[in-house]
């Protein structure tokens, strides 16, 4: 019953997130904070002993993206990742194995490359140099991997 309902939740927060990236290339703190909040609360009901791995592993995850932004930008003077798409991988990693982060980043990342690819194809290449919202495909990657820790067991044997 507890997968179910988060299963529904995490599947709530990633549309919300999804509809308000695409729309306004911007992802509400709220909705970041419900993402986090939910992950925490589902890890808290069926992994109290590795609560405090799991927190560790969401802080590491938006330091580390967070340092990835800065270096980005301190190399080419533009912004590549948005502070909410930062903030979305770390609060993706409090519903995730820290062993299927490069699972989720993996399918992210190819999702969006194949949805520029096809918006070259379909518009021309100005397309490549638009503004692309990551939000969604975190989402998906988030989504995919979260199918294939708890349906698939990939667990990975860590939490």
């Amino acid at each position: 019953m507890i997968l179910l309902a988060a299963t529904i939740a995490l599947t709530a927060i990633l549309v919300a997130i999804s509809v308000a990236d695409f729309r306004r290339l911007i992802i509400p703190n709220e909705l970041n904070l419900a993402l986090a909040g939910t992950g925490l609360a589902f890890q808290m009901t069926t992994q109290a002993g590795q609560f405090l791995i799991q927190i560790l592993f969401a802080v590491a995850t938006l330091a580390a993206v967070w340092l990835i932004r800065g270096g980005h930008f301190a190399m080419t003077g533009r912004i590549g990742l948005g502070l909410g798409d930062v903030k979305m991988l770390g609060a993706a990693a409090c519903w995730i194995s820290p062993l299927l982060l490069p699972v989720m980043l993996f399918i992210a990342s190819a999702s969006a490359l194949l949805f520029i690819g096809g918006q070259v194809v379909a518009v021309g290449p100005a397309a490549a140099r638009a503004r692309v919202p990551f939000g969604p495909f975190i989402g998906a990657g988030l989504g995919c991997t979260w199918v294939l820790e708890q349906f698939a067991g990939w667990n990975m044997g860590l939490l």
